[in-house]
């Protein structure tokens, strides 16, 4: 898995599309950068990513560790909502997580995020969470409000 993405701070549809299949290493986020994270598929309002469970993502019992599934969900709505291409910036107001399965250490995860509400100052989205076989690990819903925060450069 060669890390390929190098993004900056504005990025279009297009400019997402292409990098699909790829690993990402240079996003806004540094949390999601070290996640390792491969942008499976994205469109507008809903984005596709995954990863391998790597051993510092695990519990003591050999799963990932339910703040590390909430940072996969978290990253996921992030290139949904980055997908709509707004001008505005968004924040969490809630992240409201079930946790259905575990994933263990080497096994490849992916979470779809779908936006359900585009409103002028609240976000909606649910994200469900699959392992290879197709079975449902976590589901969660999110609701982001517009800021006036800017991103740090750096």
């Amino acid at each position: 898995m060669q890390p390929d993405i190098n993004f900056f701070m504005k990025n279009t549809l297009a400019d997402l599309k292409k990098q699909e299949g790829k690993i990402v290493n240079g996003s806004r986020s540094p949390a999601g950068n070290w996640l390792a994270l491969r942008l499976e598929s994205v469109q507008r309002g809903q984005a596709a990513i995954s990863i391998v469970v790597r051993k510092e993502m695990c519990n003591p019992y050999g799963h990932i560790h339910g703040g590390m599934m909430s940072l996969l969900i978290d990253e996921a709505i992030g290139w949904a909502v980055v997908s709509l291409e707004s001008a505005q910036h968004y924040t969490s107001l809630n992240l409201n997580v079930d946790f259905l399965y575990a994933a263990p250490e080497g096994e490849e995860i992916t979470a779809i995020a779908n936006i359900v509400r585009e409103g002028k100052k609240i976000i909606h989205a649910e994200v469900h969470v699959y392992n290879g076989q197709k079975v449902l690990l976590a589901k969660a819903t999110s609701n982001l409000i517009f800021t006036n925060m800017q991103f740090v450069s750096g």
